[in-house]
């Protein structure tokens, strides 16, 4: 049965709203990194610590882990995507399996 303009118009919009979980959320990471890179020394310190657990958390988030999963197929990104998006996605990617 051929998909209706109407489902084919949620699929958009549901693809939309994984982008920018994965957008949000790539953000978010950027900032814990950049937080842990100037703290980082020597020594382990408490900060260091909470600072790659929420990273760890924030990689392995139920919801940010099913946006990932609809945007790829086959370990890669989905087609329609833009060049940035693809990149991000696969990048995503690459942060969740180093976590």
């Amino acid at each position: 049965m051929p998909t209706t303009t109407a489902e084919h118009h949620t699929e958009l919009l549901a693809l939309a709203a994984d982008v920018e979980k994965i957008n949000h959320t790539m953000k978010e990471l950027e900032t814990l990194e950049s937080l842990l890179l100037a703290g980082q020394k020597d020594e382990v310190s408490g900060k260091s610590i909470e600072l790659r657990q929420s990273i760890k958390k924030l990689m392995t988030a139920p919801a940010f882990l099913e946006s990932l999963n609809r945007l790829e197929v086959n370990g890669q990104p989905i087609w329609g995507l833009s060049t940035d998006e693809r990149e991000m996605i696969t990048l995503a990617r690459e942060k969740v399996t180093k976590v």
